[in-house]
């Protein structure tokens, strides 16, 4: 081996393992990633191509690396903190106690913990929070309006590329409904652990969209399904769902007004704002 190659080399695996500290410390997206590898350089030696191989010999390397919303998060090392069974039990009844004890602020601080230390576990001692799935969400329904394709990535390490359709309730749980070789698929929301947005461009038929809303306290016994409106009872009696298919939008929005706070539209998010932008309107007309 030259001696140049073998210099070539070791100023990758360096590179490498400065892409890897930089994630051990916080997520980012590629362009923070590059930007703040780069600060230390004499001249900008890291771009998008070179940190994405670095991040993907991470991973080939054990390296658990999700990239949700575009930013990227180090979830388990191979050769970490080797936690057994039971010291992974005692962290989530720590975690669990905190959720009903603890002031927000410092629960978000007690997160934060639990977040860095599980960088350097073995075990994976988080889930994606609940600000990472409002994200999610987010992500995938700009894929939509945009008629992108996405990648949706799992914890099994499977990858799935697909067409986004719309977020709606299936069997009582949240899923991503998306088109995967012509065939519709139900994905629960809960098993993405990332979602990325591809280049490609594509055509899709919005006509046949569902809105998901929420009915809430006594409402819930008076309501009568329209036709073509799907009622899932799961939750009662905190609240019933609704799913309405193909009811004209205006028609749709003036009637679900009318149920004041007893009504909750939770997707499509273009109806939702919509809605809102109604209230706002109606509530500036009096005076509010």
């Amino acid at each position: 081996m030259s001696k140049s190659l073998a210099l070539k080399r070791n100023q990758s695996s360096m590179q490498v393992l400065k892409t890897l500290l930089l994630l051990l410390q916080d997520n980012y997206t590629m362009s923070e990633l590059v930007e703040q590898l780069n600060l230390n350089e004499k001249e900008p030696i890291f771009n998008n191509s070179v940190v994405s191989k670095y991040i993907n010999t991470c991973r080939f390397c054990g390296i658990e690396i999700l990239k949700i919303h575009n930013k990227y998060y180090v979830t388990k090392l191979p050769f970490g903190l080797n936690l057994t069974n039971k010291e992974k039990d005692l962290i989530t009844l720590l975690q669990n106690n905190a959720k009903k004890c603890l002031s927000n602020k410092t629960r978000s601080i007690f997160e934060n913990l639990i977040c860095r230390l599980s960088r350097f576990s073995s075990k994976e001692l988080i889930r994606v929070d609940k600000n990472a799935l409002e994200l999610t969400y987010s992500t995938f329904e700009s894929a939509v309006k945009n008629n992108k394709k996405i990648r949706l990535m799992f914890r099994t390490k499977a990858i799935m590329d697909c067409t986004p359709l719309e977020i709606v309730e299936h069997k009582g749980k949240p899923c991503f409904k998306v088109l995967l070789k012509d065939r519709q698929r139900f994905i629960v929301i809960e098993r993405v652990t990332g979602l990325e947005i591809l280049g490609d461009t594509i055509e899709v038929d919005h006509s046949d969209r569902s809105v998901v809303f929420k009915i809430y306290n006594d409402l819930i016994m008076r309501y009568s399904a329209r036709q073509e409106e799907l009622v899932t009872t799961e939750c009662y009696p905190e609240y019933i769902t609704a799913t309405n298919r193909g009811e004209n939008k205006d028609v749709l929005l003036s009637r679900l007004l009318r149920y004041d706070s007893n009504c909750e539209i939770i997707h499509p998010k273009d109806y939702r704002n919509e809605m809102k932008a109604i209230i706002d309107e109606t509530l500036a007309n009096y005076g509010e």
